[in-house]
């Protein structure tokens, strides 16, 4: 079988879809980093936009001030105390007096961005890119050669349907390992190379590489299963688009169902499994009311281990694979 995924290898990498998406990853990367270089700043760099932004909000609140009306002032006063009262809430604010900005609130409350914290967000945020990337790329390489009934003529070739099958499974997980890489090589050289850029002095400790090292570990390790699910599910239903529409109906529709009447069955939700992998577990927040005419609502707290979502993960891909190869040593592919 190493020479039908030899083959099979040669064949991804000429398509289209391959180059298409490293050209996605770097475009998304680059608005991402250009993103990054708006939040990451030094101190004093911050204190210089801060202070020119407090000029312009002072200028703007002295030349409203000639249109300061102290009976409308009052009034707005008057209907929002009369609010709190009647909703026995005393957070309500209508925003009726405009006090004189103040540097200090404006300067207040930034801190540069922990590089550690930045790299677990990243990884896990572009990660989603790959894994719809590779799972879309597995889908067409398979899904193509049914549609161009080109399939039926490789199998004349070499009709052992085990092999054939596996060989064409297995190309479309490895092909996601190159995919994979640029991603990560881009964010685990590009977040420091944008701290040292911008003056930020940051270090992230020999226990944080650690995480951050199984952290893009699982990330690999969840693009090759997403790219062999998506040859198995190209094989299966034989179009590109239906994947496409059978993946976006599962979070459009199931997945909005469960949070909005399943609020205690959201820890076997894909999207929420696929957290808790790439970031060694996950907590979720709901708010359930028992009784909606009270509007009294209780938080319910669910956790989900790494262990959890592998299982969830891996029951899920095992499913489509093992259905997928049954159907294709039977289905007529002329």
């Amino acid at each position: 079988m190493t020479q039908l995924t030899r083959v099979e290898l040669r064949r991804i990498l000429s398509r289209k879809i391959v180059h298409l998406s490293v050209l996605a990853i770097l475009a998304v990367m680059a608005v991402t980093f250009w993103g990054l270089w708006q939040s990451v700043q030094p101190q004093s760099a911050f204190e210089d936009d801060a202070r020119a932004q407090f000029e312009l909000m002072h200028d703007d609140w002295e030349s409203q001030q000639e249109f300061y009306d102290e009976e409308a002032v009052a009034q707005c006063l008057d209907d929002q105390a009369d609010e709190r009262e009647r909703m026995g809430d005393d957070s309500i604010e209508f925003g009726c007096e405009w006090p004189e900005p103040v540097l200090e609130d404006v300067l207040a409350g930034y801190e540069p961005p922990s590089m550690a914290a930045l790299y677990q967000t990243q990884l896990l945020q572009t990660g989603v890119l790959v894994f719809l990337l590779v799972l879309l790329g597995g889908s067409t390489a398979t899904a193509a050669e049914l549609s161009h009934r080109t399939l039926g003529t490789w199998l004349t070739f070499e009709p052992r349907r085990d092999r054939v099958f596996g060989s064409k499974v297995l190309a479309s997980g490895l092909i996601a390992i190159p995919i994979t890489a640029v991603l990560l090589a881009l964010i685990l050289g590009g977040i420091p190379l944008l701290y040292r850029i911008r003056g930020v002095d940051d270090a992230v400790t020999a226990a944080q590489w650690a995480e951050i090292g199984w952290m893009s570990a699982r990330v690999m390790t969840l693009a090759v299963v997403l790219g062999m699910v998506g040859a198995a599910a190209g094989l299966l239903v034989r179009h590109t688009g239906a994947v496409l529409g059978i993946a976006a109906g599962y979070v459009l529709v199931v997945e909005s169902m469960v949070r909005g009447l399943f609020p205690d069955k959201v820890k076997y939700l894909l999207s929420e499994n696929l957290t808790a992998w790439v970031n060694d577990g996950t907590e979720i927040r709901n708010y359930v009311c028992d009784d909606g005419f009270s509007g009294e609502c209780r938080e319910v707290v669910t956790h989900i281990s790494l262990e959890h979502g592998a299982v969830v993960l891996g029951v899920v891909s095992l499913v489509v694979i093992v259905v997928s190869w049954l159907v294709f040593r039977r289905r007529d592919v002329s």
